[in-house]
Order: structure tokens, then sequence, then C-alpha cells
């Protein structure tokens, strides 16, 4: 009977905490839903009566502090810190709390003063060091938090974490020298954090001063032994445009190292991209000097060429009017084209069925195309390509040179051709695809196939990050605009062929029809921009100014008047070489049309040649 009554009275003990649980938990809830609700008061009122039922819930005792604070009762959160405190004098983060109260009340003395409290009761524990700095950060009180992160790391025996925290901090309050200092104490220990480091400086190094000051520490502590610190000055000298410095230091770190130039070339390929042609080539000659037997050798071949072609390249657009929408091709007699195709061929020739071999045999073919004009002699380049690999990535541009070749020269059967085999490619890159969709689009317009004009077109619209896509999205409005104007339709399709084939005189004759056709509506506006730059291509600059005049004359009626201002200022900087005009067409630009896509374009030029008249 006893037995059956204590199993009674315990079952019914048990019912009675379950209840109780259910209640706060139940009010716990509450307190959540009325601090998400934004009413702070009813939220601290059920936390306060939780935090009395049971003091030794943190999650209470947290919650209330929490809404205390967010509704700045900053008294009411120090009365209950304090009283913690009382409880749980060694509890490092109460004295980070507190703090941070203090702090936020704007008694900040008070809370430098609690922050260093725990130091003197508690012992120095670099950890502590580390939780009550994490408060001051998080108050911005970036000194105390500097003071408090080198106390820790003197008594640290790991003193990197401490270093990556002061440099962090030292970086936000500008002190880029002593987060150098910083970075390198951890870089002398551990040479393996080279990449960390390097990523930190180098996320900073566009800040003020910053960049300088970073690499005159390096410089200081530049070590032969430790070749992270050559490693990290080059990054910095290469990032401050210093690449003569860099390649001093990579040509160094390659004989010590015995890299056999895989560095050298890294950093060789880098100047080639950023148009450091002079030294690019300075550098790949000393890889093949110092290992003419590396596996690299066919890619540095290839890499010099590229610099001699570079060179070739800067020299020919000082001859030929790139600047202008169409102009002729013309032959470019110079010494320097057959050291360029010499150096291609050599490659080809050694390097075999090979990737590297088809972007030379591409190269040597552009040259021919673009520069000699010898249309048949790079179309035997094109074509050794597309005849031995569909496989290589030079493939689909050489299909789509072979269809420019076959464009120009009126053949839209064969050009059809060209363009329809990158479609079937088994490794077609998507930009690619899409340039060959609209090459295809633009044959069928030729053709006054509009129908499949605007199938094509479509699909390159599908997406519009493709380079190709807004010359698409311009054809395709042109075509659902003019569906009921077939006849001039027509003649611009015939004049966009004849401009295609560098027929510009014929062509400047069909496009002034259709823009002596006030009816025709954004064909005239379009034809009237043709014409102008037909007469542009012609070298007539006086007749080509007229007419973009009067585009931009014609204001908002012309969907072309802001590429007609640009086209002015280029004109008079480029061809009438009147830097005064020029600039006065580009700010004529910017105040009529302040949502151009030319705008950045327009106002580099205005920089430029402002500089050049000064």
């Amino acid at each position: 009977m006893l037995k059956r009554s204590l199993i009674i009275t315990g079952l019914f003990s048990f019912l009675s905490l379950a209840q109780n649980n259910n209640q706060l938990m139940n009010k716990f809830a509450l307190a959540q839903s009325f601090e998400q609700a934004g009413e702070l008061t009813k939220a601290a009122k059920l936390y306060a009566e939780l935090y009395e039922v049971n003091p030794d819930n943190n999650v209470y005792f947290m919650s209330l502090n929490r809404v205390y604070v967010q509704s700045k009762n900053y008294a009411a959160s120090v009365d209950l810190l304090e009283h913690e405190l009382e409880r749980r004098k060694n509890d490092i983060n109460l004295y980070g709390m507190l703090g941070s109260t203090y702090y936020m009340m704007g008694n900040e003395q008070k809370a430098l003063e609690v922050w260093d409290e725990p130091f003197a009761i508690l012992g120095s524990n670099p950890a502590f060091y580390r939780t009550i700095a994490s408060y001051a950060v998080e108050r911005r009180a970036f000194e105390k938090a500097i003071d408090l992160y080198k106390k820790g790391k003197a008594v640290a025996k790991d003193k990197i974490f401490f270093s990556y925290d002061l440099g962090q901090l030292y970086t936000i309050t500008m002190q880029f020298e002593n987060a150098a200092e910083e970075y390198c104490s951890i870089l002398s220990t551990e040479p393996q954090q080279l990449q960390t480091i390097e990523t930190k400086m180098l996320a900073n190094a566009n800040k003020p001063d910053a960049l300088k000051q970073f690499t005159s520490v390096v410089e200081i502590h530049l070590s032969g032994d430790n070749l992270s610190f050559s490693h990290l000055l080059a990054k910095l000298y290469t990032e401050g445009k210093e690449y003569q410095k860099a390649y001093d230091i990579y040509n160094n770190i390659d004989e010590k190292q015995s890299g056999k130039g895989h560095e050298l070339k890294s950093f060789a390929d880098f100047l080639l991209g950023e148009g450091q042609y002079d030294l690019s080539e300075k550098v790949y000659e000393k890889i093949l000097e110092r290992y003419p037997a590396s596996p690299i050798v066919p890619s540095v071949k290839l890499g010099y060429a590229k610099c001699l072609e570079a060179d070739l390249m800067n020299n020919y657009i000082k001859q030929v009017p790139v600047w202008k929408p169409y102009f002729g091709l013309k032959s470019y007699d110079s010494q320097e084209v057959e050291k360029v195709i010499s150096a291609f061929n050599e490659i080809a020739n050694l390097y075999k069925n090979s990737e590297i071999a088809y972007e030379a045999l591409l190269r040597i073919g552009m040259i021919k195309f673009y520069l000699q004009n010898k249309q048949k002699e790079a179309a035997e380049y094109f074509n050794k390509i597309v005849d031995e690999t569909k496989m290589s990535n030079n493939t689909a541009e050489a299909y789509n040179e072979l269809g420019n070749i076959a464009l120009i020269n009126g053949d839209l059967t064969e050009s059809e051709k060209d363009f329809q085999q990158i479609t079937t490619l088994p490794r077609v890159k998507p930009d690619d695809l899409n340039k060959a969709k609209f090459n295809l689009a633009k044959i069928n317009l030729y053709r006054n196939d509009f129908d499949k004009t605007k199938k094509l077109l479509s699909e390159v619209i599908k997406n519009l990050k493709d380079d190709n896509a807004n010359d698409a999205l311009e054809l395709s409005m042109l075509l659902n605009s003019a569906k009921y104007d077939s006849s001039n339709l027509v003649l611009f399709a015939d004049a966009e062929f004849l401009a295609d084939q560098k027929e510009f005189d014929e062509a400047a004759k069909k496009y002034s029809l259709v823009a002596g056709d006030p009816k025709a509506f954004i064909l005239h506006s379009i034809a009237s921009f043709r014409f102008a730059e037909m007469q542009l291509a012609l070298d007539d600059y006086p007749q080509s100014i007229e007419l973009l005049n009067k585009i931009v004359d014609e204001g908002d009626k012309n969907i072309y008047a802001d590429k007609a201002l640009y086209l002015l200022g280029q004109i008079y900087q480029n061809g009438m070489k009147d830097n005064a005009k020029a600039i006065e067409m580009y700010e004529k630009l910017l105040a009529k049309f302040p949502s151009s896509i030319y705008l950045d374009d327009a106002r580099s030029a205005i920089n430029k040649l402002k500089g050049k008249i000064s």
C-alpha cells in the first residue's frame, strides 16, 4: 500500500513538473514573439519573470539582457549584469557584456575599466584577452582592442592568431605599417601562411598609402632564406605596376628554387595580358635561354610570338582607322609582319597537331587576312585547322573567319556553310555558338528570309550576357517595327550586305534611299546613321559630320542620336585632330543623354583630351 502511495505521489510530482515546464516554454515563446514584433517592454517583462523563476537558465538571462539593450534600457542591463557577476565572478563574458553596455551608455571610461577588471581577478589568460577584445571590436573601440590583443600576444605561446587580429585592426584604423609588421612576423615563423597574408594585403592595397607602406615594410624583412617574403614583395611590386622590380625578384626566386621557369612564365603571361609587351618578351626569352628542354617551352614560344604580334598590332593600329565603325582592308607592309608569321610558323611546324600549333595557324591566318589582305592564303591556314580537327578550341574561330572571307566576297552559300559548321562542333563555346547564329541570322536577312532571321535572333537573345545579344536585340526590334514596310526593309538588307562586303559607296546609295523616307520610322533612323557611317568609311568627313549633326538635331525622335554624338567626338578626335571640338561633342553627349551607354567612354575621352590640351 505504501509503495502504491509513493508511486502515485511521484506521478503527480512528475505531471506537475511537466505542466510547469510547458507553462515556461509557452511564456518563453510568447516573449520571443513580442521581441520579434518590436514590443520590447512586454518581452522584457516576460523574460524577467522567467529569469526570476530560473536564474541559472542562461537563455533566459541572455534574452533579458538583449531586450534591455535593444530598448536602450542600459541601467537595467547594468543592474542585471552586475547581479550576475556577483554570482559568477569567473565568467569572462560577463565582463565583456558589462563593459559593452557602459560603452553604449556613453560612459567609455567605465567601459575600459570593466574590460580591464577580469585580468586582475582571473589572471593573464591569452584566451581572456581575445574574448574581451572581441567585445571592444564589436563596439568599435579599436584602440582598446589593439591594446588587449597586444597584451594577449605578449603572454601567448601561439602568437599567430593575435598577429592576425592585430593586422586586421591596424588595417581598419589605417595603420598599414603596423599591419604589415604583424603579417611579416607571422611569415617569419610560418612561411606557409603566404597565401593568406598576400590575400589580406592585396585586398587593402587600394586604400590611400596602404600599398606604399606594405611594400616598404616587406622590403625591410626581405630574406634570402625565407622566399615567402620574396613572393610577397613581388606581388606588391606587381600591384604597384613596378614590373621591372617584380621581374628581378621572380628571376631570383626561379634561380634559388629551380622552378624550371613556371613562375616566370606565369608572370610573363600576366605582363602580356597587361599590355607590357617589351618586358613580357624579355621574360619569355629568359625562360627559353635558361630551360631550353623544359616541357613549358611550346607555350613559352607561343607567348613570345604573341608579344611580337602585339607590337605589330600596335603599329598597325596607328596606320589603320580602327576607330571607325567601317573601314576597308588595306595591305600593311612591314618587316615586322614576316617576323611574326615566322615565329608562329616555327611553333606550328615544331608542335604539329597540338592545340598550340592550331592557335599559331589561326593567328597566321588572321594576319594574312586582316593585315595583308591576302584572303586566299589566309583561307589556307583556316582550312588546315578545320580539316585536321573538330576538337580544337580554335576550330570555331577558323570557321568564323572562313565565313567572313566568303561574306566579303559575296558568297552567301559558302559563308552560311562555314557558320553552320560551328553549330555542329562537339566542343564549342557559348559565345562562339551565339556569334555563329547571329551571323547566320544576317545571312538570312540578306536573302530577305525575315522569318528565319527572327528565329535565329530569338535564340541569340536568350542569353543577354552574350556580346552578340545587343546587336541581336537591335536587329530584332528593327525587323518587328518594319514588318509592314517590306520594300524599305529589302533595301536596308541589301545595303547591310554591301557594307559587309566593304562596298561602301554602293551601300551608301541604298541607305540614302531608306533614310530619305520619313515614314520608315526606325528604319529611317538606323539608315540615316548607317549612311553617315558609309561616308566616314569613304573618308568624307564633312559629309559624315553634316549627316550626324542632323541625327543629333532630331533628338529623341532618332534613337541613334547619342551614338551620333559619340561618333562626332571620335571624328573630331581621331579624324580631324581637333581636340577642343571633340571635347565639346563628348560634353554635349553627357548633358543631353545622361543615360547613354556611351557615357563612360565619353568621360574617359574627355579626361584624356584635357590632359593633352593642358
